[in-house]
């Protein structure tokens, strides 16, 4: 379980370009959105077949939820082969003592019982993220919300969504991968 402790990327920095006037937007947004790494959504998923080739597709990763309020979750999954065959999810709240992290609620599931629990993220391999950024998050209406897209330095994307304009607290909408390791 210790592997689920980490340190939560607190300062990432993004910027949206948009010089293609394509009347199909989302083509638009996956071709120039790019954060700080400068790698846009078409050039990720490349990048990530690249790298699938290379290494094979098997692979854990982690995805994290820390609110402003002082509580959040961890969700590890591993991938085997491109299949979802273990998720464990530990929940947490911050003591406001020490900051340090207690665990509050936690549970571990197989290929067996995979995706019984309604809390963590969703057993979904990184292709299945992919899949999802570009059909749910980058095609939300960036008049009404701020798009995210950002990368690893070797292109592996670890976040893809919006923001509401307007929205205070708590409001990202989408992926967020923050560990990642081939197996």
């Amino acid at each position: 379980m210790n592997r689920l402790i980490f340190p939560v990327i607190l300062g990432i920095f993004f910027s949206c370009e948009n010089n293609d006037d394509s009347p199909i937007m989302g083509l638009s947004v996956l071709k120039s959105l790019s954060g700080q790494s400068g790698i846009t959504y078409t050039e990720s998923i490349d990048k990530w077949n690249d790298l699938k080739n290379r290494n094979g597709n098997s692979y854990i990763y982690q995805t994290t939820f820390v609110s402003w309020a002082g509580f959040g979750s961890v969700t590890e999954l591993k991938i085997i082969d491109g299949i979802v065959t273990s998720r464990i999810y530990q929940e947490f709240r911050i003591n406001e003592t020490n900051g340090e992290r207690e665990v509050v609620d936690i549970y571990s599931e197989t290929k067996v019982d995979l995706g019984i629990h309604e809390k963590g993220a969703a057993p979904a391999t990184i292709d299945e993220l992919y899949n999802s950024c570009a059909s749910e998050y980058l095609i939300a209406d960036e008049k009404q919300n701020t798009l995210y897209f950002e990368t690893e330095l070797n292109g592996l994307m670890n976040l893809c969504g919006f923001v509401p304009k307007g929205c205070m607290d708590d409001c990202y909408i989408g992926v967020r991968i923050n560990s990642f390791e081939w197996i």
